[in-house]
C-alpha cells in the first residue's frame, strides 16, 4: 500500500477508535458537576487530551465529569468567539496567544488568578518563564506581567521552534554532523566524546581545535554541529550546499535547502523588532503609544562581552544584552501628537550617549532591524532579484527557500519535508509526532538551535555576536466568564498542567512538559526521534510570543504581512517599494488606534 494512503487510513481508523473513547468521556450518566471542555486538534493529541479526560474522570467519579468535545478545523477562534458571547459555551476550551488578550478585554474570560495562585498542583515557579508571563495580563493598562496582571488562562504546552533538518541528506552531501555544546567543547577538544559518543578523532577533526560555529570547514570536508547555532552566512551556505546536492545528485530540481516563514529569529537576535512603546503624556492614550519599526534603520546594540554591565540611558545593562529602542533613540524627536509617525519614518536618531560607548568598545554594534528583516528577504528571492538597495550596493536573493507561493501554508511546508524537499524546516514542537510517523524509517532526521547573528576573526572566534531568539507557540486553557462550574474546571486544568497530564502529552511528542525539570527528565528526553531534544528545552528558555501576541489582536498585521509573504517575498516588490507603500505607512495610524485610551467598550 502507498505509504501515504496507509497513514491516511490509519488516521481514520485512530479517529473511529476515539469515537467509543469520546462517548464514555461525555458522563450524563456518571453524576457530580457536569464540566464541558473543547479542543482544537489533530488526531494525535486528541487522542492523549481523550485519554487525560478519562483518567480525570476515573479520578473524579461521581464529582466532577468532564465531556470532551472536538473542535478541529482552522475556523475554530470565530466558531469559540460566537459561542462565548452566547449562552451555551463550553466550560473549558483552548485559547491561542494570539485571541487571547481580545477575549480577556471583552469579558468572556474567568478571572482564575486565584485559583493559579492558591494551588497545589500548578506551581508558575517551576514552569517556563516566557510561557506563564505571557498570559498573566492587565485589561486595564494592557501590559503583562505587571504585579495588577491577572491570569485568564494559563497554558496546557510550550512548543518551541527549531532547525529540523534531514540528516540523511546531509550525510549524503558530504557533511559530517558532530553534537557538542558551547559547555562542552572544551572537554571534546581534549579529547572527550559528543554526546552521540564520537571523539575528534572519530570524525576526522584531528587537532583541529573545534570553535562555536554551527557550520565549518576543515581540510576540505564539512561539518555541522546541530548544538550550535549556525551564524547567518552559515545557515546561507549549508542551505545552498545541500540544495546542491538534492538538484544534482539526487535529480530533484523543486529542492530547496532551507525554509522558514517567520522574521523573528532574524529581528530579534539583533534586538530589533516590529512595534516599540513610545512614552507620552497625551491623555488620549494611556502613558504610550506604538510606533511601526518593522524596517527601522538606526544601528542596534548589545553590551560587550568583556563589559560587565554598562548604564544607557540611566538603565543598566549587563554583557550580553541588547539595547532597548527608547533608550539606544534620542526620544525628544517623537512628538506628543504621533499623528504624523509615518512622515518621521526615516529621521529618528540614535543618541551621543549610545554612540560615544559604542566608540569606547563598551557596546557592539549590530545590524539594524531594517537589514535583519532584509535578509529574511532574500532567503526566497531568486539571485538575480534586488531585495534592496543600501548605500548604493544592491542586495539580491539568495534563492535557498522555496517562495510563499510555491510552499503553501502549513501542511505545504510540512509535506515537502516530510517527502524530502526540503534539507531545513524552521517549525515548532508540535509537528514532531508528524514527523515520527512519516519520516522514521525513511530519512534520518534531527534538530538544531535557530540562526544566530555573529560575526568571526580570522582564527574562528566570535568577534561580535547578537542574542540567541525564536518564537514559541502556546495554547492556553481557560474558563468561560459564564461558567457555573468554575471551581470543577479549574481542577480539570489543574490535572493538565499536573505531571501526569503533560506526561502523555511529551510521549506523543507534541509538546514539551511545562515544568522544567520534568522537561529535563527521560519523559521527555527519551531516545526517540528527534535524538537531539534539548535543542527544545534550551530554546524554551529564551523564546518568546510571535506578533500576533503583541496587541489585543492581529488584525493590525493582516495588511502589510500579505504584501510582504505575497509580492516581497515572491520578488515582485524591492524593500523600498515596500516601506513607501500605503500598506507599510497605514499602519502607524492603525497602531495609534491600538494606543488609545478605549477599544473594546
Amino acid at each position: 500500500m502507498n505509504k501515504k494512503l496507509k497513514n491516511i487510513c490509519v488516521a481514520l481508523s485512530a479517529a473511529t477508535m476515539l469515537c467509543p473513547t469520546l462517548a464514555a468521556c461525555d458522563g450524563d450518566s456518571a453524576g457530580g458537576v457536569k464540566v464541558t471542555f473543547w479542543a482544537n486538534c489533530n488526531d494525535v493529541e486528541l487522542s492523549v487530551f481523550a485519554e487525560i479526560t478519562r483518567e480525570f474522570n476515573k479520578q473524579h467519579k461521581g464529582e466532577i465529569t468532564v465531556k470532551l468535545v472536538s473542535k478541529p478545523g482552522d475556523q475554530y477562534g470565530d466558531t469559540l468567539g460566537l459561542t462565548l458571547q452566547g449562552s451555551k459555551a463550553p466550560d473549558v476550551f483552548y485559547v491561542g496567544d494570539n485571541g487571547y488578550k481580545a477575549y480577556a478585554e471583552q469579558g468572556l474570560l474567568y478571572d482564575i488568578t486565584e485559583f493559579v495562585d492558591n494551588s497545589t498542583v500548578y506551581n508558575v515557579e517551576e514552569m517556563w518563564d516566557d510561557v506563564t508571563v505571557r498570559y498573566k495580563y492587565d485589561v486595564n493598562t494592557r501590559l503583562t506581567n505587571t504585579p495588577e496582571g491577572r491570569y485568564y488562562g494559563v497554558p496546557k504546552d510550550i512548543g518551541p521552534t527549531v532547525i529540523y533538518y534531514n540528516e540523511t541528506f546531509f550525510e549524503g552531501s558530504g557533511i559530517t554532523v558532530l553534537s557538542v555544546g558551547k559547555d562542552g567543547l572544551e572537554a571534546f577538544n581534549n579529547g572527550g566524546k559528543d554526546d552521540r559518543g564520537n571523539t575528534k578523532a572519530d570524525l576526522g577533526l584531528g587537532n583541529h581545535t573545534v570553535k562555536q560555529q554551527g557550520f565549518f570547514s576543515v581540510g576540505g570536508k564539512l561539518y555541522f554541529n546541530n548544538q550550535i547555532p549556525m551564524s547567518w552566512e552559515e545557515t546561507n551556505a549549508c542551505a545552498t550546499h545541500v540544495q546542491n546536492y538534492m538538484r544534482n545528485t539526487l535529480g530533484d530540481k523543486n529542492g530547496y535547502g532551507y525554509f522558514t516563514e517567520w522574521w523573528f529569529n532574524y529581528g530579534w537576535t539583533v534586538g530589533g523588532d516590529c512595534i516599540q512603546q513610545i512614552p507620552t503624556d497625551n491623555p488620549d492614550y494611556r502613558g504610550y503609544y506604538y510606533d511601526f519599526t518593522l524596517l527601522d534603520n538606526t544601528t542596534n546594540y548589545i553590551v560587550a562581552d568583556d563589559c560587565e554591565s554598562v548604564k544607557v540611558n540611566e538603565v543598566e545593562y549587563k554583557a550580553g544584552q541588547t539595547i532597548e529602542y527608547k533608550d539606544k533613540i534620542d526620544m525628544s524627536a517623537y512628538a506628543s501628537d504621533p499623528t504624523g509617525n509615518a512622515s518621521k519614518k526615516d529621521t529618528y536618531k540614535v543618541t551621543d550617549e549610545v554612540e560615544k560607548l559604542a566608540d569606547e568598545g563598551k557596546l557592539n554594534r549590530l545590524p539594524s532591524q531594517r537589514a535583519a528583516f532584509t535578509e529574511f528577504v532574500r532567503l526566497g528571492t531568486k539571485s538575480d532579484v534586488v531585495v534592496d538597495k543600501v548605500d548604493g550596493v544592491e542586495l539580491k536573493g539568495y534563492d535557498i527557500t522555496p517562495k510563499p507561493n510555491a510552499i503553501g501554508g502549513d501542511s505545504g511546508k510540512t509535506t515537502a519535508f516530510m517527502n524530502g524537499h526540503l534539507a531545513m524546516l524552521v517549525d515548532l514542537r508540535y509537528i514532531t509526532s508528524t514527523f515520527r510517523n512519516e519520516m522514521d524509517g525513511e530519512y534520518v532526521w534531527d534538530v538544531a538551535p535557530l540562526p544566530m547573528y555573529k560575526e568571526y576573526d580570522a582564527n574562528g572566534d566570535i568577534s561580535v555576536h547578537g542574542v540567541q531568539a525564536g518564537h514559541s507557540g502556546s495554547v492556553s486553557l481557560c474558563i468561560s466568564s459564564k461558567s457555573k462550574v468554575a471551581e470543577a474546571a479549574w481542577k480539570f486544568i489543574e490535572y493538565c498542567a499536573s505531571a501526569d497530564g503533560q506526561r502523555l502529552q511529551a510521549e506523543a511528542g507534541f509538546a514539551i512538559p511545562l515544568q522544567k525539570d520534568l522537561a529535563n527528565s527521560e519523559v521527555f528526553l527519551d531516545g526517540k526521534s528527534p535524538r537531539n531534544a534539548k535543542v527544545f528545552i534550551e530554546a524554551a528558555q529564551y523564546e518568546r510570543a510571535g506578533d500576533w501576541w503583541y496587541l489585543q489582536d492581529k488584525k493590525w498585521i493582516d495588511t502589510w504581512a500579505n504584501v510582504l509573504n505575497g509580492s516581497v517575498r515572491n520578488g515582485d516588490l524591492t524593500m523600498t517599494q515596500f516601506y513607501n507603500g500605503s500598506e507599510y505607512t497605514d499602519t502607524f495610524s492603525t497602531l495609534l488606534e491600538y494606543s488609545k485610551d478605549k477599544r473594546y467598550s
